[in-house]
């Protein structure tokens, strides 16, 4: 793309500035402008970055013409800017998760491939050069065959609102890792212990009017076993700890020769451990990446500068499948399973089951188990 790529942001709250920062900060980019219906949030956004704001989405699309469109409202508002965007012919970056149901991430993904626009979710993790470079450890054998993925949530948040918030992330991590799931089995409790039922689903923010509004959700710990097509295991565990602690945040791999333990939600610490067995005295190689944890001055980057660089490294991304046709690292269908795969868990605790991909029905489990269908 000779051309800088206009882009533009619907919704400017929190990661309305984060998305136009990246794209201030990209060279082949220019900001083409944003849409918010929050008179503040707007007047906020266009102090800061100086680009014509409107109040809907549609004037934004056909007065500024952009070739990407970045939607970073909440999970309600992701489906009519996607497809409004699509049928204009203008590429999707679109915060996770992808809808609310599958329905609506089915018609967004379809719609997108029709009309042969880039489709990206912002699964963050993806960016991480860390990745990378586990995915190159393994493929050498430095951990013997892949046996299973244990992933561990930060806490802070009960767990239904949390497997559409940063539950999302550990989701499509783990299929980074392992590939596309055969079954999810879920189990959901209360903190007192007893199943969650029908009569305990809530809206997100009537469990917490603080978290973004992801529709309805349902139970306050969770554990999840997941098997992998590649044959790998995985478990997910969140224990609705009181606070949040990042550094508990992450995926441990293990292998038949040795582990991996990857840790925090924006910038990745990694550690590697040699041998098939290990007892909690056994120590931990802590491995370092300048290319993601130093910046072009030799300092250390702090979390803000290590989230810049990713959402940088998602939008460069994106731009570059505009020009070669490739998928971007995270694309609609990635969101797409991601959702599948926890609305699977929801379903298969409410069936008492392992629940088999793809999972149907496509609409909400939990709306279903509340109609009683």
């Amino acid at each position: 793309m000779s051309a800088p790529c206009r882009v533009a942001v619907v919704g400017l709250g929190g990661m309305g500035h984060h998305h136009a920062a990246a794209v201030v900060a990209e060279q082949g980019c220019e900001l083409a402008g944003g849409a918010e219906i929050d008179a503040i949030r707007a007047r906020q956004w266009q102090s800061a970055f100086a680009a014509p704001v409107y109040d809907d989405f549609e004037s934004l699309f056909d007065h500024e013409s952009p070739q990407v469109a970045i939607i970073s409202t909440q999970a309600p508002a992701h489906h009519d800017p996607t497809l409004a965007a699509a049928r204009r012919g203008i590429h999707v970056f679109c915060e996770k998760p992808i809808a609310l149901d599958l329905v609506q991430a089915d018609e967004m993904v379809a719609v997108c491939s029709k009309r042969e626009v880039r489709f990206a979710i912002n699964h963050l993790k993806r960016a991480s050069p860390y990745n990378r470079h586990v995915l190159d450890r393994i493929a050498a054998g430095d951990i013997g065959q892949v046996l299973s993925l244990r992933a561990t949530n930060k806490g802070g948040r009960r767990a239904g609102n949390e497997l559409m918030e940063m539950g999302t992330h550990l989701y499509d991590w783990m299929r980074l890792l392992a590939g596309d799931v055969e079954w999810i089995h879920g189990h959901l409790l209360q903190l007192d212990g007893r199943p969650s039922i029908v009569a305990d689903i809530r809206y997100t923010q009537e469990v917490n009017p603080k978290d973004r509004d992801a529709g309805l959700v349902l139970g306050e710990r969770a554990y999840v076993s997941a098997r992998f097509h590649s044959g790998v295991h995985g478990e997910i565990q969140f224990a609705a700890e009181e606070t949040t602690d990042d550094s508990c945040y992450g995926i441990d791999i293990i292998g038949s020769e040795g582990r991996i333990a990857l840790r925090r939600s924006v910038g990745t610490e990694m550690f590697l451990h040699n041998g098939g067995h290990m007892s909690p005295t056994d120590s931990w190689q802590r491995i370092s990446l300048e290319e993601e944890d130093v910046d072009e001055r030799g300092q250390r980057r702090d979390a803000a500068s290590v989230r810049l660089l990713l959402q940088r490294f998602m939008l460069r991304d994106l731009v570059a499948r505009i020009d070669d046709g490739g998928m971007p690292l995270s694309c609609g269908e990635d969101g797409q399973r991601c959702l599948e795969m926890i609305h699977a868990t929801y379903e298969s605790h409410r069936r008492e089951q392992r629940v088999y991909m793809p999972l149907t029905p496509r609409e909400h489990p939990l709306t279903r188990w509340r109609a009683g269908t």
